[in-house]
């Protein structure tokens, strides 16, 4: 009777500390095991990326989409180089970064480990000599595009306060930022990237609406003032409501689309788009497509709602990073790169 009492007792025992092998596959301190399955924990994501080294003294990696988290916005078709350091080290910044989920909820990075897959033990290793670092960007351009059409009627007077406290939040959290905006309607004014946040509070308070919506061109002058100004961050958002009626045939969705993909520049420009459906006519693929390189796109029906998407996405664009792995010059041959896997602890911002 004592041996039956004790196994009862022992074999629950058993599978609880199995758990941590979860079916002969041992978790990470990242993850729980459920169901005998290990799964990630809330707020954490992961980055998959190839590394190699074929002279020592070039880095360059790749992005494993497929095994990463999409709430981490990176362009992952492209690839990145990194340079050597004397007398032994090598380093590949992946700029602008940033972590929103499918709510738009922006996550701040508390803690990011290494982790290496090795063929000897056929499992991922924790890497403490080679290691990722982030570092939130300071310095930040950012050009908001505005909607001042005749068909927001007495909602454009709320949809200039919510763009003033866009620009005070953004200055808010980065103080060395520079801003500018372009309003359209049938003509189009600009202002350009400025630190004075007196300046475009201002600025803003006194639009006018006029009648049409001149969106693709507005749109061109923003990118052009982030292509030809150097920073470490750089981010556009465009508010409208309606479809463009009134550009000069060459500006098109495309035509935009590729400029912002196809950036010459170092660094690429963020793009994100909100669409106002509380007068119907947003064209939703259209903005959709116009969210680019780690940018999205949101729908507000309300004027309410409005207000949280502009709250939202000025926590997106403040809050990006820089990443740089560290790694030695050990040659390493595209061939046979080596597989990396970058755990992200984050909390919602």
């Amino acid at each position: 009777m004592k041996n039956l009492i004790y196994l009862l007792f022992a074999v629950p025992l058993f599978l609880f500390l199995a758990c941590d092998r979860c079916k002969d596959v041992v978790c990470l301190k990242h993850e729980t095991c459920e169901k005998g399955k290990c799964k990630t924990k809330d707020n954490v994501f992961e980055l998959h990326i190839d590394f190699w080294n074929p002279t020592g003294s070039d880095p360059e990696i790749s992005f494993d989409a497929k095994n990463s988290s999409p709430e981490i916005k990176i362009d992952f078709s492209q690839s990145f180089e990194g340079i050597a350091l004397p007398p032994n080290l090598t380093n590949v910044i992946i700029d602008n970064v940033r972590i929103i989920d499918n709510n738009n909820v922006n996550y701040e990075i508390e803690r990011i480990t290494a982790y290496e897959f090795r063929d000897d033990i056929n499992d991922w290793k924790e890497d403490v000599e080679f290691i990722m670092e982030f570092a939130p960007i300071e310095d930040l351009d950012v050009m908001l595009i505005l909607d001042a059409s005749a068909s927001l009627g007495q909602d454009f007077n709320r949809v200039k306060e919510f763009a003033n406290d866009f620009i005070n939040r953004i200055f808010a959290e980065s103080s060395s930022s520079e801003i500018g905006v372009v309003d359209f309607s049938d003509v189009i004014n600009f202002t350009p990237l400025t630190n004075n946040q007196s300046t475009l509070n201002s600025y803003v308070s006194n639009i006018q609406q006029g009648p049409f919506t001149t969106l693709y061109e507005a749109m061109d002058i923003g990118i052009d003032e982030l292509q030809n100004n150097q920073a470490e961050g750089k981010a556009i958002l465009t508010f409208t409501d309606g479809t463009d009626n009134n550009s000069a045939p060459q500006f098109t969705p495309s035509f935009l689309t590729d400029k912002i993909i196809n950036d010459p520049n170092n660094i690429k420009i963020n793009s994100f788009t909100i669409g106002f459906e509380g007068n119907g006519g947003v064209d939703k693929p259209v903005l959709e497509n116009l969210a680019a390189n780690g940018g999205v796109a949101e729908f507000p029906k309300t004027i309410g709602e409005l207000e949280t998407v502009f709250e939202k996405f000025s926590k997106s664009i403040s809050n990006v990073y820089n990443l740089t792995y560290i790694r030695n010059q050990q040659i390493i041959p595209q061939n046979d790169a080596a597989r990396l896997r970058f755990v992200f602890e984050t909390k919602p911002k």
